[in-house]
């Protein structure tokens, strides 16, 4: 059977996300999506199985010295605290725990940094992110950078919209050819590479400036929203150059 999983998305949980799990499950459901997994930022969030009919799995985005790593299929909640008592963690420390905890480790929009290099990535995750809904927008190879990687690796390649609202889920997602709807078989597909990335399109600049404009304003301060509506104009104005 064929499955579709939206591998990389963000809850109202993170300071970025701006949609619940509710409505995120919702816009999965409209979207024709049968998964998503929740990622929000180094934060397990807990998860029901299923919610509007979409199966749920339990990660963690976790920031490291060498980017964001990336942990699905969680069987219980990171040691986070232990992970950065020195600050950020090492990408290999990363994965290990996310292997301690029963999770496979993906290697999230590796090139969406200007100035990204292969020999950054000094470290062996289970997947890469080939295709990742906001990863071209400072970077236009982005996603076929990462998907050269994942190749070059021998490493499956997976996809997700890295959505921080509603209107972003299901923009990219990883097509897997599974046994059954179920944790257990989607993981095993994942890991055995019977998937492929799919990106169905670009999140706007628009959308990204909404989710730090969101951030910034929980932060709180006068400066902070004075900024963040400013990077929203911004988005804006790039959105209009594109079209």
């Amino acid at each position: 059977m064929t499955y579709k999983a939206d591998l990389h998305v963000h809850t109202a949980a993170s300071l970025d996300g701006l949609s619940s799990l509710e409505e995120l499950t919702a816009a999965a459901k409209e979207a024709g999506l049968d998964a998503v997994a929740i990622t929000d930022h180094n934060l397990c969030t807990p998860v029901p199985q299923r919610l509007n009919g979409v199966l749920l799995i339990p990660g963690c985005e976790v920031s490291t010295r060498q980017g964001h790593v990336t942990g699905l299929f969680l069987e219980e909640p990171l040691d986070l605290e232990s992970l950065r008592k020195n600050g950020l963690p090492q990408g290999g420390d990363a994965v290990e725990e996310i292997h301690r905890r029963g999770g496979i480790a993906v290697l999230a929009h590796p090139y969406q940094s200007p100035g990204a290099a292969p020999e950054d990535f000094d470290f062996r995750p289970d997947c890469v992110e080939g295709a990742n809904a906001r990863a071209d927008l400072k970077v236009k190879e982005a996603n076929e950078r990462a998907a050269a990687l994942a190749q070059s690796l021998g490493l499956p390649a997976v996809g997700g919209s890295d959505a921080h609202s509603r209107r972003e889920v299901g923009n990219a997602y990883t097509r897997v050819e599974g046994a059954g709807l179920t944790l257990f078989e989607l993981k095993a597909a994942i890991l055995t590479g019977n998937c492929a990335p799919v990106l169905v399109r670009n999140t706007s600049h628009l959308r990204k400036g909404l989710s730090q404009f969101a951030q910034r304003k929980r932060k709180g301060g006068l400066k902070n929203l004075a900024v963040g509506a400013a990077y929203v104009l911004y988005c804006s104005w790039l959105d209009i150059l594109q079209k």
